[in-house]
């Protein structure tokens, strides 16, 4: 368990992008196989000047071995293959960047949630209509009205869409929760250099997480591995939090 940590200000820092070792050695191991198939196009697989097949044809003798500039041979295999594979293996996005990718996949999700909500409370519009109505029925001849209204249309609302409300709006908190929480830990870097640090430490890649979990209620952040590997954060973002009274400033609410 880390203890927070003390910093005046968190930044992102933009770096000269520039390719990875292993991302440069692929390139160099499939180069050389490629420059071999190139000899093979130009020569060995083409009609025309300069080619085997138009040797042959004019009656003239190409020398042993003219092959072996476009030979494949074992190493070449071996040392494309190994890198392809350390490749699919490598970590390529830091704390940071799996952060900011958390982040955004709970923005959508967030909107995704927005929108069943708004479907949601649509179905319950009904609800505003008879709460206008009751709200001015003072009289016998009022309240009668509203009775006969009643009585006209079905106005009832049913579990299953209160359900569907309910599910939406604690959908639409979880997201944004998680949202914040993401952005937040992207942007300090106190979290971000030491999960990087405990990954490279423990040899795995920062991307093989197996859960990233924020529990508001107790302000602590998790990112675990398999094996029982873990890192977790707590008291790093309280001062981020919005209440309800904060959120609901100007607007009636009850609990």
């Amino acid at each position: 368990m880390l203890k927070k940590l003390l910093i005046t200000g968190a930044f992102l820092i933009a770096t000269e992008a520039h390719a990875d070792v292993t991302i440069d050695n692929l390139h160099a191991t499939a180069a050389a196989i490629k420059a071999k198939l190139d000899v093979t196009t130009q020569s060995f697989t083409r009609y025309g000047a300069n080619t085997v097949d138009l040797a042959g044809h004019q009656g003239r003798i190409v020398e042993t071995g003219i092959s072996d500039y476009a030979l494949i041979n074992n190493t070449m295999v071996t040392n494309y293959n190994t890198a392809v594979q350390t490749v699919i293996s490598a970590n390529y996005q830091n704390a940071q960047e799996i952060f900011l990718e958390k982040h955004e996949k709970a923005i959508d999700d967030m909107h995704t949630s927005i929108d069943e909500l708004v479907g949601a409370t649509s179905k319950l519009s009904t609800v505003a209509v008879v709460a206008e109505l009751a709200i001015n029925a003072d009289t016998t001849q009022e309240q009668l009205q509203v009775q006969q209204a009643l009585v006209q249309t079905d106005m009832t609302i049913t579990e299953t869409d209160v359900n569907a409300y309910n599910t939406a709006v604690v959908n639409v908190e979880t997201y944004s929760q998680q949202a914040g929480a993401f952005l937040a830990a992207a942007q300090d870097t106190s979290i971000t250099s030491a999960v990087d640090n405990y990954s490279a430490q423990n040899n795995i890649a920062v991307a093989s997480y197996s859960a990233i979990q924020y529990t508001q209620d107790i302000d602590t952040f998790v990112i675990s591995y398999d094996n029982n590997l873990y890192m977790s954060f707590q008291g790093f973002f309280t001062d981020k939090m919005i209440t309800a009274d904060e959120l609901y400033a100007n607007t009636s609410y009850t609990q």
